[in-house]
């Protein structure tokens, strides 16, 4: 997707706006772009199977058709080729948010109430915990290469999954 996003991009050099010498490089797209990109490719993943093709003896990787009726049913014992492109998988993703060999889960874990709590914390609620914090305040700088600050508490909101 990186690769297939690379666009060339040309600046012209001269006086007064005359293109007498043009530079050309190669440039990413933005970050944004190419996130959007996978992520729609990974919503639209699907699972791979190895299959062993009967007249040639090799093996493929092959994805389930699914039949025409547009309810998700697969076709009996249809299988079909993948797609150029198309992102595959092989089994199914973990659960992160239940402990597992894989994940230590997200119980316990600090988010941000205003972005990601609902998400990271897996629909089942956060709690929240107020602390006293002591930070430095009020600093200043002396002559030239010293600051002095005061220390001051200030109550802190704390979110944790539950």
């Amino acid at each position: 997707v990186v690769k297939q996003q690379v666009n060339t991009t040309c600046k012209c050099h001269g006086v007064s706006g005359s293109c007498t010498v043009k530079t050309c490089w190669l440039q990413l797209a933005p970050f944004h772009s190419v996130g959007n990109i996978l992520k729609r490719k990974y919503e639209n993943s699907v699972q791979a199977f190895s299959h062993t093709n009967k007249a040639t003896g090799k093996t493929q990787l092959a994805k389930q058709r699914v039949n025409g009726a547009g309810n998700g049913l697969l076709t009996p014992g249809g299988l079909t080729s993948l797609r150029r492109g198309e992102l595959v998988y092989m089994e199914e993703s973990p659960s992160f948010c239940k402990r597992s060999r894989y994940s230590p889960g997200t119980r316990g874990r600090v988010c941000s109430k205003d972005g990601s709590c609902e998400s990271i914390c897996c629909g089942r609620g956060y709690n929240v915990q107020r602390r006293q914090v002591k930070r430095a305040c009020h600093c200043e700088v002396i002559w030239c290469c010293k600051v002095k600050c005061k220390e001051c508490t200030e109550e802190e909101e704390i979110y944790m999954c539950k």
